[in-house]
């Protein structure tokens, strides 16, 4: 049971991108084929260099064109909330006391000039 679960959450999570999304229009692909080859007798090949490759005619259908797969693209997002629970983030107890270095700090004097590091110097004449 939990194999069959864990399958249809797959299976959502899978079609719910916009590349098998475009899979669920082929019905919509053969009709319009069925269509076209209904008015003006042409292959499938025909059919498919015609609104996918090349240029498309003039027929007044672009509305059923675009419906097509592949000719447009569904931007769809998923967004995960997690909600952790209220946890300690530090385990061990926090000491602020840190050990003080008997090694004194490096400090370059070779700046004599403070406006050399400012971002706005004084103009240059």
């Amino acid at each position: 049971m939990r194999k069959l679960i864990v399958y249809i959450f797959i299976f959502l999570i899978a079609s719910n991108s916009s590349f098998v999304q475009q899979f669920y229009k082929l019905p919509i692909l053969i009709e319009h084929f069925k269509e076209h080859q209904k008015l003006q007798g042409v292959s499938f090949v025909d059919f498919l260099s015609m609104h996918y490759w090349g240029e498309d005619l003039n027929d007044n259908d672009g509305d059923r064109d675009m419906q097509l797969p592949f000719k447009t693209i569904n931007n769809s997002s998923a967004h995960f909330v997690f909600i952790l629970d209220d946890k300690d983030l530090l385990p061990v107890p926090f000491n602020p006391d840190l050990p003080q270095s008997k090694i004194p700090t490096y400090r370059s004097d070779l700046f004599s000039d403070p406006n050399l590091l400012s971002l706005f110097r004084p103009p240059i004449a």
